[in-house]
């Protein structure tokens, strides 16, 4: 609870400092994947029990991400672009996240996207081969954390 309140602080801090533009954060998990933010002055930036929300502006749904697997959190001043998934910067984005029926994969390159679903006890859910911004549909999946593997990076997923 001590850290949490410690965390709610920083990001208290320093969103305020950056609270004239857009700002860039960038969550960095326990597995080493990150997950890209820019979070305009219409946007949210909060902790709701032990989940750190973020709401990038006023029109996108909340990305809600645990706490416990958070290895930190950090603010850049200018805005970011693409949402990556894994430190190799290959551009590849999930969105939206989280989502209840049907989620997109964007990626810089034109070669197919090996994607597999797993739930967090690592059972395979879902897999297939799919091509960039093709919808993938999870409406069948149980609400909750999901690990996505796409050509071998993971990223986590949150199904509404």
């Amino acid at each position: 609870m001590k850290q949490l309140q410690t965390i709610t602080f920083m990001l208290l801090l320093l969103a305020t400092s950056y609270s004239f533009s857009q700002t860039g954060v960038i969550v960095t998990y326990y597995d080493g994947t990150t997950q890209n933010f820019n979070v305009a002055t219409t946007g949210k930036l909060y902790f709701s029990n032990d989940d750190l929300n973020v709401k990038p502006d006023g029109s996108t749904s909340v990305t809600t991400i645990p706490v416990s697997i958070i290895r930190k959190i950090v603010f850049s001043p200018t805005a970011l672009g693409t949402t990556t998934i894994g430190e190799d910067k290959n551009n590849l984005a999930l969105y939206p996240n989280p989502s209840s029926d049907l989620i997109q994969i964007k990626s810089d390159t034109m070669e197919e996207l090996d994607v597999k679903i797993y739930a967090l006890t690592g059972q395979l859910i879902q897999q297939g081969i799919y091509q960039s911004n093709q919808s993938i549909d999870v409406s069948s999946l149980a609400k909750g954390l999901y690990l996505v593997q796409v050509n071998g990076l993971t990223v986590k997923f949150s199904k509404k």
